[in-house]
């Protein structure tokens, strides 16, 4: 877990697994429950929580209440792994909501890496996930436009991301849709904050329980770097180094389209956009799910993902659970029908174009320990 947690350290949030549940159901050909399995896993998730979870006080009663319900028998019922899973997180969000606190059960999402893509694969008869990258482009005279569903650091997405930013530079606006993103790490804004910022400076906090932190080793991201932190923790900031000479895109418009989904990594971007003011927020506010964190393997197939940090804007607050509001609200459907309008585009227009550009996925707020 320590080594996957910090190669992927945000966010949420993070790829499919944490930062980007979606709504797939339950593994079709589960394997078969074993009771005494599942009860280890249990224990030794309250160790790990106890061990890691981002704040100590919380980490203690979540582990308390496992314990003491497991001594009690109150697991002992579980029809399977899955039903086992979803009880054990809905105890833990009842104990103290975290948007990225869950556990699963085997043949589920612990068999992804968090902070990396999704294995493609498709469980029961739930879709393939959509790509990272969608309809990247000219949306209209000046204005370029990219939807992403997740921040998953993949080479040909950066790879086409920068030929992207570099072969529209000098776009007078450029409209970036999050409406459906899940997550992931900071390799995608890195390629982008240099462009578009013209100063240095520290753009996030990220405050790590130190614990965790010891083991993790290196830091996964050269635009991290390691500041004093009181005892308990790890402390390091997510800093900008602008381009010299001064890309065009430093001088562009920017919109950051945003729904209930938007969540984790894609709210870390929010919440830079929203506490420099170098975009205008437009849709409904985010989905709340501040906590990085990464998959701990807890035995018998089963797996937790485990909240170890905490991410907030330099001299503010975060974001979990209260989400990121929008400079502009509207409901998502009509966020980029919003933001034409405001750069001169004809209603007309607007709703054809919002219309091609309309996500396929979905936009309302996912629920912990579902993909």
């Amino acid at each position: 877990m320590r080594k996957e947690v910090m190669a992927a350290v945000i966010l949420a949030a993070m790829a499919p697994v944490a930062m980007a549940q979606s709504d797939a159901p339950a593994p079709a050909a589960a394997p078969a429950y074993d009771t005494a399995a599942a009860k280890a896993a249990v224990a030794t998730l309250a160790d790990e929580l106890e061990k890691n979870f981002v704040f100590p006080d919380t980490a203690k009663r979540y582990a308390a209440a496992l314990r003491a319900k497991l001594a009690a028998g109150g697991y002992d019922g579980a029809a399977d792994g899955y039903a086992l899973a979803m009880a054990v997180t809905a105890d833990l969000q009842a104990i103290a909501p975290d948007g990225h606190l869950a556990m699963f059960a085997p043949g589920g999402p612990q068999s992804q890496r968090v902070g990396q893509p999704s294995t493609q694969q498709k469980i029961g008869n739930a879709p393939l996930p959509p790509a990272p990258m969608e309809q990247a482009g000219m949306i209209a005279p000046g204005i370029a436009y990219v939807r992403f569903n997740g921040f998953f650091g993949q080479p040909e997405t950066l790879k086409a991301f920068t030929a992207f930013l570099d072969q529209y530079a000098g776009a007078k606006t450029l409209i970036i849709d999050a409406r459906t993103h899940r997550g992931g790490g900071l390799d995608e804004m890195d390629v982008m904050f240099p462009r578009i910022f013209d100063k240095a400076q520290a753009v996030m906090v990220m405050d790590t329980r130190v614990s965790f932190a010891e083991g993790a080793g290196a830091l996964p991201f050269r635009s991290l770097v390691k500041v004093d932190a009181p005892a308990e923790l790890a402390r390091v900031e997510h800093r900008v180094t602008p381009s010299s000479p001064a890309s065009p895109w430093a001088k562009t418009k920017i919109y950051y389209l945003t729904s209930p989904r938007t969540a984790s990594a894609a709210e870390h971007l929010a919440s830079v956009f929203k506490g420099t003011k170098r975009a205008t927020l437009i849709g409904a506010t985010t989905a709340g799910a501040g906590h990085y964190g990464g998959t701990a393997p807890l035995g018998g197939g089963y797996s937790a993902f485990i909240p170890v940090g905490r991410s907030y804007f330099p001299g503010g607050d975060g974001w979990e659970q209260v989400g990121i509001k929008p400079d502009v609200a509207v409901a998502p459907e009509r966020a980029l029908y919003e933001a034409l309008v405001r750069e001169g585009v004809s209603t007309a227009e607007a709703e054809k174009l919002s219309a091609s550009h309309m996500p396929t996925g979905p936009m309302e707020r996912r629920q912990p320990g579902k993909r």
